[in-house]
C-alpha cells in the first residue's frame, strides 16, 4: 500500500500559505502554486517508479489498473454531488494523470498495463467471491461472513482488480488462486511511505513527514 499522506499534507499546507498572501495572483502566491504542483508531480513519478521497479524485481509482466472513467459523472452524465469537501477532493483527484505516468514507465520496461472495471470490486470478497455491500464494515476493514476472512478493505478491492473479477475468462484462474492463498498479506499489507529525499521507504523506517 502507498498512502497518500504526503499529498494530504501538502493539500492542507499550501492553501493556507497561499491564503496568507496579500494578492492571490501575486509573485509569492504564484511561487507557492508552482511549488505545490512540482511536489505533486514528483510524488506521482516517484510512486510510479517504485511500483514498476517492484514489478521488475518480481518478474511481473502485466498488471491491472482500475478504470475510473466517468467517476465524476452519474449515469445521466451530470456531475456527482458529494458535498462541499467531497467535491473538492474528487475534482482535485489526479487519477488519470498518475495512470498515464505509471503506464508510460511500465511500458518502457516491457510491462503490459490493462485497465479493468472497478464494478463490484469494493463489495466482493477476493477469497471466496461472495458479494455483499454490508461486508465493508468500515473504510479500513472488510469482513466476509461467508468465509470468515477479515482484511484491509482497500487491499481487497485492489486484489479484485488484479484478478479482474468482472472478466468471465478470468473466473477459473481466479478460483484456483483463491484455493491456495492465505489472507495474511491481505490483512497486513506492506506499506511504503514517501520520503522527499529517498522516495518510498518501508513504513518501519523513519520517514520525513514535514510539509
Amino acid at each position: 500500500m502507498y498512502p497518500g499522506n504526503r499529498l494530504k499534507q501538502d493539500g492542507y499546507y499550501f492553501p493556507k500559505e497561499i491564503a496568507k498572501c496579500d494578492d492571490s495572483g501575486g509573485q509569492e502566491a504564484t511561487r507557492l502554486h508552482a511549488k505545490w504542483s512540482e511536489r505533486r508531480t514528483h510524488f506521482f513519478h516517484s510512486l510510479a517508479k517504485h511500483i514498476v521497479e517492484r514489478c521488475v524485481e518480481e518478474n511481473v509482466g502485466r498488471f491491472n489498473v482500475g478504470g475510473l472513467a466517468g467517476v465524476r459523472e452519474d449515469e445521466n452524465g451530470d456531475s456527482k454531488n458529494w458535498g462541499k469537501h467531497g467535491n473538492l477532493d474528487l475534482h482535485g483527484w489526479a487519477f488519470d494523470r498518475f495512470t498515464k505516468i505509471l503506464t508510460y514507465k511500465a511500458k518502457v520496461e516491457g510491462i503490459e498495463v490493462v485497465e479493468v472495471s472497478e464494478r463490484d470490486t469494493s463489495k466482493t470478497c477476493c477469497v471466496c467471491g461472495t458479494e455483499d455491500e454490508s461486508q465493508r464494515v468500515e473504510r479500513g476493514l472488510y469482513v466476509c461472513e461467508a468465509c470468515d476472512a477479515a482484511f484491509n478493505a482497500d487491499v481487497n478491492g485492489a486484489e479484485n482488480i488484479r484478478l479482474d473479477i468482472n472478466n468471465e475468462s478470468n473466473s477459473e484462474s481466479a478460483s484456483n488462486l483463491d484455493k491456495d492463498r492465505s489472507t495474511g498479506w491481505l490483512a497486513q499489507p506492506g506499506v511504503y511511505l514517501h520520503d522527499l529525499s529517498r522516495g518510498f521507504q518501508p513504513r518501519t523506517e523513519v520517514v520525513d513527514s514535514k510539509p
